[in-house]
């Protein structure tokens, strides 16, 4: 376990232990994923902000419909925030229910240093990270979604069951 584990309330604890033991999701690709999936690697190739949010937003759809959880709203924007530290890739913000406002993926589609387009796979993996989170929120109740083993385990199980169902 990572130091910062033990100092976790015992609560939290259990969360992030029960988080850690689901590796991945019960995801089976459908037609209209590869579909969705296809147009976003077109629409970040053609290096088009709305184009590449409405993508985005249909990928992310259809896999929260194809696991029974709600939908998430995914906002494409330009390029990475960034520190001396790192960049900026996702955000997940979860419900604000000060301001009514339901949970939401943010993505950034250009690096912060050469304002270059990510590439693609880096995109989707970012995208399906974010929507884990969600997930873990939505689908699994977890009270946190904790960056375990189980986590980028799921995140990857759905990166791969994409790129494994995508035509060469």
């Amino acid at each position: 376990m990572p130091a910062y584990f033990y100092r976790l309330s015992q609560r939290a604890q259990r969360t992030y232990l029960r988080g850690d033991s689901i590796e991945r999701f019960d995801f089976v690709v459908s037609p209209n994923a590869r579909i969705a999936l296809d147009a976003l690697l077109r629409a970040l190739e053609s290096d088009n902000l709305a184009t590449t949010t409405a993508c985005a937003q249909a990928l992310a759809s259809e896999v929260c419909r194809l696991l029974g959880a709600p939908l998430v709203r995914v906002q494409a924007k330009g390029v990475r925030p960034r520190n001396s530290r790192s960049e900026l890739h996702g955000l997940y913000h979860l419900f604000d229910p000060r301001r009514r406002q339901p949970p939401y993926i943010e993505l950034w589609m250009r690096t912060a240093q050469r304002h270059d387009v990510v590439k693609p796979r880096t995109f989707v993996r970012t995208l399906m990270h974010e929507v884990g989170h969600h997930l873990d929120y939505a689908l699994l109740r977890l009270d946190n979604s904790f960056h375990n083993s189980g986590f980028f385990k799921r995140e990857s199980s759905l990166v791969r069951a994409l790129f494994d169902s995508a035509p060469a």
